[in-house]
This record gives structure tokens, sequence and C-alpha cells, in this order.
């Protein structure tokens, strides 16, 4: 057998034992290569393909092509702008974002976007703390109020949120709010009001987990059966006077929570209540001009939001007449979560005004007037009025 001398620089170089890294300088370029002309490649698609206007998974308007002026060329508000609008219009971005957050669950990562990642698949919104000073902004507006119309009876109904009724779902590291006791200081502030506890009926329910949607920060057809019970027993309202049924008109409902998230491992389904035969009535959308004998819009069952199949969504104003034998006028002031409970509400009234005043840019007190209105229904949820600041614009 020969040997391979040390110092034979031939022999060495020759060995086809041994393989230099020289024999790999000429290549080393192609994995950086390979990598730009991808970028290229997903570039000139991203600008090619037609922009879109909305993102459905994200359920937010995206980025449009920057104009470019000499403005926003020297203060660089153009390249900010383009940066925002490659990465929107990116090919694959929904997919990209998928995975990313997929990644993250299985990592640990239990917050994403502010939205908490809870057990059996729920997800959970952040509550609100509660701020004093914003707080009694609201309270003050709400007492003038009832002040001002002494004749009129005012109801205030605050909603817990998921987090509250099923806190056992939470994330152990999740920040908490007691809105129990938040609800009782708000309602300590209010002079006039039978206040209504929506609090012990809910955490009472024999089944929680179908109180809330896993994948939105409303609350269920479920949950509502049960405000409602107590809503129109503390207004002196029979609830057991009209019969009706819960209707499932989708089970393929992924809502705001996963929207916000990116994470679409459940479906909810929605169900609206059937209004009792021998009650009619008319809506009216009053900025809108529009007018229609139902409070469902079924086209929102095709759309990503579908718990606008309630009303439609959120309108500032709407003015629901009925030929229920009651004299009695009714104002809503609300946010979403009124939406889906009103519809029960609607045998009992006469006229039901509702009124968003995150939307209404006019003085309520002229509705309240104009409409000869009995009664007033205040009806939030808890993290939604905490940080509320148009009730006290509204009411002058």
């Amino acid at each position: 057998m020969k040997t391979v001398k040390t110092g034979d620089r031939n022999t060495v170089k020759n060995d086809p034992r041994r393989v230099s890294g020289e024999a790999y300088k000429g290549y080393e370029f192609i994995p950086a290569a390979a990598v730009t002309l991808m970028l290229i490649i997903l570039s000139i698609l991203t600008l090619a393909l037609k922009d879109r206007e909305y993102s459905e998974n994200e359920n937010r308007n995206l980025s449009q092509m920057p104009v470019i002026s000499l403005s926003s060329l020297a203060d660089g508000k153009f390249m900010e702008n383009m940066e925002k609008y490659l990465s929107d219009q990116f090919v694959f971005r929904d997919a990209l974002v998928s995975t990313r957050t997929d990644i993250d669950v299985f990592l640990g990562k239990r917050e994403i976007n502010g939205v908490y990642i809870g057990k059996k698949h729920y997800l959970f919104e952040k509550p609100s703390e509660y701020d004093e000073n914003r707080v009694k902004k609201t309270t003050d507006t709400m007492n003038r109020i009832s002040a001002q119309y002494g004749d009129i009876r005012n109801y205030f109904a605050l909603a817990p949120n998921s987090s509250e009724i099923l806190s056992g779902y939470m994330p152990s590291n999740a920040p908490s709010q007691n809105q129990l006791e938040q609800t009782g200081k708000v309602y300590s502030e209010l002079n006039g009001f039978t206040c209504i506890d929506l609090f012990t009926p809910l955490k009472n329910a024999e089944d929680p987990e179908v109180l809330y949607y896993k994948t939105d920060h409303h609350w269920t057809s479920a949950a509502v059966d049960i405000a409602y019970k107590k809503i129109a027993a503390d207004m002196g309202l029979d609830p057991e006077a009209y019969r009706y049924e819960n209707l499932a008109v989708t089970n393929s409902f992924q809502g705001t929570l996963a929207s916000s998230s990116g994470i679409f491992s459940a479906k909810d389904t929605i169900s609206v209540p059937t209004c009792p035969q021998d009650i009619m009535y008319r809506v009216t959308y009053v900025d809108e001009g529009k007018t229609c004998n139902t409070v469902y819009d079924q086209t929102k069952l095709l759309e990503k939001s579908k718990y606008d199949v309630f009303f439609g969504g959120n309108f500032s104003q709407i003015i629901i007449e009925t030929n229920s034998p009651s004299d009695r006028v009714l104002m809503v002031v609300k946010d979403s979560y009124a939406n889906s409970l009103i519809p029960l509400l609607i045998p009992h009234f006469k006229t039901i005004v509702v009124v968003d005043p995150r939307y209404y840019n006019d003085n309520v007190q002229g509705i309240i007037e104009r409409e000869e209105v009995t009664d007033i229904l205040w009806l939030y949820n808890v993290n939604t009025f905490l940080n509320d600041t148009s009730i006290s614009g509204k009411f002058n």
C-alpha cells in the first residue's frame, strides 16, 4: 500500500479523500441569488395582481398604492406608506400571517394583537380598566338626562364580557379585571335609574360555555335569552307573554377576535329569534332613508361580519314602529351587544327608537321629545362602556 507523504503537495491536492473548500467558492452565490430571484418574482406578482381593498381574515381595509408627491418624498411619508402597501398587498400575505400565528401558538404564546388564547378554542379580548374621570363624565351626563326628564323611566344594564363569565378559560398569565366590582362602581354613580343585574343570572347559567362566541367578543342567543328575561322583568314587562324560537342561520361564523389574532381554529353558530306572528313592524334607518319590514339582514351571512345579520350592523338611529297594543315608547341607547336583544323587545312597545351615540352626530334630546319617549334602556357591555366617550358628547 502506497504511503502518501504529508509534504507532497500534489498528492494531497489530488487525493480523492480530501475535498477542499475552494471547490465550492464558485457556487457560494447560488443561495443568495435564489432568494433574491424569489423576492423579485413575488414583488412582481404583488405589483401585477389586482390590489385587494379588504381582508376578510383580518377584518380590516388594506393599504392602497400611495400617491407620490414632492412633499411625501421630502418628509418620508411616501416610503412609509409604500412599505405598508407592499406589506398589505403581498401576494401570499394571508398564508404567511396564518403560518406565523400557528408557530407562535405552538411555541406557547397566549396573547396575539391584544387577543388572549384560552382553553377549548375560546378567544378573549383584553378586559378594560376602570377610568374614574371617563366614567364620571358619562354617568354625570346620564344623571342629567334622568333629572331633566323626570317622568321617563330609565333603566341601565351592563353586560359582563366573556373574560368575566368564562374566567376559568382564560390563560393563567392574562390580566384580569373584576367586572362585577366595576359594574357596582358604575351603578353607584347613577341617580334615578333602575340598574339591572345581568351578572347573577349569567354566572348561574347551567352551561356557561354557550353564552359567548369562541371567535368573537359578542354574546350568543343563549346569553341574550337570559338577559332579556331579566331586563323584561325589571322593566315591568312579561317575558313569557310572547313565544319565540331561536333559529340557527349560520354555523361558520368567525368573528372579530379570530380576525385580530389570526386564529381560525373554531367556528361559531349564530341564531336569531323569531318574532310572534301576530306582531307586525316597520324598521326605518333614519340617516340612510331606508325602510324595511325586518330587523335582519340576511346578506350579511355571506360576508365576514356575520354578526351584522342583526340590523345589518351599527347605525346612528333606527326607528321600529309596531302594531303592539302597548302605548310605551322605548329609546335604546346602546352598543352592538344590544343588536341581538332588541328584536325580543319589539312586541312590548309601540315604538322603539335605537340610538348609537358612537355614530349619532346630533343632540339626542330632540329625539326624546319628538318621539315622546316613555322609557330609556341604556344597554352596553362592560368593556365598551368603560372606554366610551360618546355619551357625554351627544346629550347636552
